[in-house]
């Protein structure tokens, strides 16, 4: 299934009124990057697949040729005249046909949980990418979602007309079945949980008691290495063909 009528509107007066990402965007920005320097890379091919605003896909312009693919043409009209660096393509992200293998890495940030279609849209990152190129993704964790007040979710977390977050599990079982292995997982944003072992976890007096003895960020680092996090972060690499 493609992207609908009333997501296009959506993201056109979304993007249109867009004036600064948040924090939680600059916490995955500062994973996108990391992963970007370890692929050892020199200026990549980048493709920002669902790009928004634009504004990462700016960033990522500074370390080599970047595209960005949204289904917004306001999104993608801003973002030309804000990010003159990078190209910007309005197009449906599971209907667009990329050359194939044209870029060493494709980023999809805070998208796939908004795509009907997951399978339809892995294959396109693929499609983009070269024999052993890369896909770094984040997406909300539906472990950490589904440990939110039902309110909450659906107001602060999960506003937008599609919203189907995943787990980890679904999350490797998409990538692998369409054609990558995962290389890299970990989450973003401790903290966010509030049910069940989540809240044990992120509990106010367990953090002070850490922080006493020191251990506050190691425990933090557990928790987002075990993909307690908000967000999960995921490195996968296409499978090399011969």
């Amino acid at each position: 299934m493609s992207s609908t009528p009333d997501q296009a509107r959506y993201y056109d007066e979304r993007w249109l009124n867009f004036d600064y990402a948040n924090l939680y965007s600059l916490e995955r920005c500062v994973f996108i990057l990391r992963m970007l320097l370890e692929t050892g890379i020199d200026r990549p091919r980048i493709c920002d697949l669902g790009s928004g605003s634009g504004w990462l896909s700016g960033v990522l312009s500074a370390f080599g040729p970047t595209v960005g693919v949204d289904l917004s043409s306001e999104a993608v009209n801003l973002a030309r005249q804000r990010f003159p660096r990078a190209t910007f393509i309005c197009a449906d992200a599971i209907k667009w046909e990329p050359a194939p293998s044209e870029f060493d890495v494709v980023i999809s940030q805070e998208v796939i949980e908004h795509i009907v279609d997951k399978a339809a849209y892995l294959r396109v990152a693929r499609q983009a990418l070269r024999s052993g190129g890369y896909l770094i993704i984040t997406t909300p964790n539906l472990r950490v979602l589904n440990s939110l007040p039902k309110n909450e979710r659906e107001t602060v977390w999960e506003i937008q007309p599609i919203e189907l977050p995943v787990d980890r599990r679904q999350l490797n079982g998409l990538l692998q079945r369409a054609g990558f292995d995962v290389i890299y997982r970990s989450s973003a944003v401790a903290g966010v949980g509030k049910f069940g072992v989540q809240r044990v976890l992120n509990s106010t007096k367990v953090s002070l008691v850490l922080e006493m003895l020191g251990l506050r960020r190691g425990w933090q680092s557990f928790l987002l290495k075990n993909d307690f996090g908000m967000y999960l972060t995921t490195v996968a690499r296409a499978h090399r063909t011969s």
